[in-house]
């Protein structure tokens, strides 16, 4: 029993040693903040609490790990930065939201916590939050995708304690992955809402909850939905340098249809033999078998011999050598003759008729 006990506590402690070294599984996290009572100001933000409750639980529906701050002061508000970067690991993806107000100083944004004290541009930067500053650090912990939204260019009580006029939000020095969504353009300021929520936010809520939306969709249609609604005196403002398809809710999903199964190959068809050209025998054919000769030795032929052979003496001529030798040369001339006539005499059933 000792020996097991011994053997489960090294197993439990190899396992406690290494498990800091497994690589944990990248998700969605969020960091939602809303500042609207800020003791300098008259009078607080009316919609900015109801319009992070609202966002954060859209975001919570997109399954994002959503922490919601309201009302922070410098140190609460750094700590719930810290805490939202601790979670970030290679491939996360990222969002960050901030409604309260921001003052622009050196072409960068601060957002300011509900305790700021600023009479300067220096105690901006003291107690201001650096847009760029915390951009830079979820892009430097491995965030695939950054997605900052900022509702906070409204008129402030801070801002014209040291310049003129209200200079609204810097523009977004965004490294690649970034995707920025304004209330306002940067370098504008809008005036504070009054209904329960801000338009700004009750768009992006809508397009939120819109399926089959990349986010620089949401954010676009966001846009233009909040143009149309103030007629054109607030137009939100979208930068982007993602590197590929981000989506809030499913990714869509392209209707294909199935793929026709493939005709069975068929056998290829023998092409045609060539007919052999007809083939032309330079031998000469056979001839068929000769035909005796029978014309020669035909009965006619024969009785006039015999005649000759039976005339009495008296009735024969008075024979003559030369028609003796002539006849006899004749006779001679047909018998070596005749294997050659023999090829072109006709048919044996052809007669060739007779004239004595």
């Amino acid at each position: 029993m000792n020996f097991r006990r011994l053997c489960l506590s090294a197993l439990s402690a190899m396992l406690m040693l290494i498990s800091p070294a497994l690589p944990q599984q990248a998700g969605r996290v969020a960091l939602v903040i809303g500042n609207n009572n800020y003791p300098d100001a008259s009078t607080p933000l009316p919609s900015t609490i109801r319009d992070a409750r609202a966002l954060a639980e859209e975001l919570r529906r997109s399954e994002f790990d959503v922490d919601l701050k309201e009302n922070v002061g410098k140190a609460d508000m750094q700590r719930a930065i810290d805490a939202f970067t601790g979670k970030i690991r290679n491939g996360t993806a990222t969002l960050f939201y901030f409604s309260g107000y921001g003052i622009q100083v050196a072409r960068q944004t601060y957002l300011l916590p509900v305790n700021a004290q600023v009479w300067t541009e220096a105690d901006v930067r003291r107690d201001g939050i650096s847009v760029d500053a915390l951009l830079a650090d979820m892009h430097r912990k491995g965030a695939k995708v950054k997605i900052i939204i900022l509702d906070a260019a409204q008129r402030n009580p801070f801002e014209r304690r040291f310049r003129p006029s209200a200079e609204g939000l810097a523009p977004l020095d965004a490294p690649e992955g970034t995707l920025a969504l304004y209330s306002v353009a940067p370098g504008k300021v809008i005036a504070d809402s009054t209904g329960a929520n801000s338009p700004f936010v009750s768009e992006l809520i809508k397009e939120l909850r819109s399926p089959n939306l990349t986010a620089e969709e949401v954010f676009n249609r966001t846009r233009i939905g909040v143009s149309r609604a103030s007629n054109n005196e607030q137009v939100p403002w979208v930068a982007s340098s993602l590197t590929e398809e981000f989506y809030f809710g499913t990714p869509r999903t392209v209707a294909t249809a199935p793929a026709p199964a493939p005709a069975p190959a068929l056998a290829p068809t023998p092409a045609p033999a060539p007919t052999p050209p007809p083939s032309v025998s330079l031998a000469p054919s056979a001839a068929p078998a000769p035909a005796p000769c029978r014309h020669l030795w035909s009965r006619p032929f024969r009785r006039s011999l015999l005649r000759l052979r039976l005339r009495p003496n008296s009735a024969r001529p008075t024979p003559n050598p030369a028609i003796h030798f002539a006849i006899a040369s004749t006779v001679l001339s047909l018998w070596c003759c005749l294997p050659v006539l023999s090829t072109w005499v006709p048919h044996r059933n052809t007669r060739i008729p007779y004239t004595a």
